[in-house]
């Protein structure tokens, strides 16, 4: 009895099985780093993203400060005079209602023809611009019809539309609107 083969009459086989389990094995690991790879490079975009999500608030709310503490008036020359778009607002920030300005394609941290800059900027990513909206509206709700005697109180608001621009230290542009109404009376 002869149980064992003959050497000559190997192939070989289990070398390139091998070789090809080695290599399918080793395009997995690839493909793993790259997808970690990407998934490290999309939370780092996130993260500057949130960063100027928030530069644009701190923008904002920096500007509605300003507009409670009196800071900026009705009677500031940047809601009175015409904005000319070649020369950009008298005040720097401050747009008279129906300017026509469009704030997304402001140049926001550029310098107009005239020296005034186009938007306030509040801290080095942060900037800002107001418009003024209608002046000495009437709030709803207010007046006799409502508890049949007439409102003791003010019920006249002055409204205004910031926009704020939040930049990241990537690049990243986020921009934020708010209307913000102060008591004119």
């Amino acid at each position: 009895m002869h149980y064992l083969s003959n050497p000559c009459r190997q192939t070989g086989s289990t070398l390139i099985i091998s070789l090809i389990i080695l290599v399918i094995m080793m395009l997995l690991g690839i493909a793993a780093v790259t997808t970690s790879n990407t998934q490290y490079k999309l939370a780092g975009n996130l993260q500057f993203e949130d960063s100027a999500m928030n530069n644009a608030e701190t923008a904002v709310n920096t500007a509605e400060t300003a507009l409670a503490n009196g800071a900026i008036a009705i009677l500031d020359p940047g809601f009175t005079t015409p904005y000319v778009s070649a020369n950009g607002p008298v005040t720097a920030g401050l747009y008279p209602a129906n300017s026509g300005i469009d704030p997304l394609a402001l140049n926001w941290p550029g310098v107009g023809g005239n020296g005034n800059s186009y938007s306030v900027q509040a801290l080095g990513s942060q900037n800002y611009i107001i418009e003024l909206m209608s002046i000495n509206s009437r709030l709803t709700g207010s007046g006799q019809t409502v508890g049949g005697r007439a409102s003791s109180g003010c019920s006249q608001v002055n409204t205004y539309r910031i926009t704020g621009r939040g930049t990241s230290a990537r690049g990243a542009v986020k921009f934020v609107q708010s209307f913000y109404s102060v008591l004119s009376c």
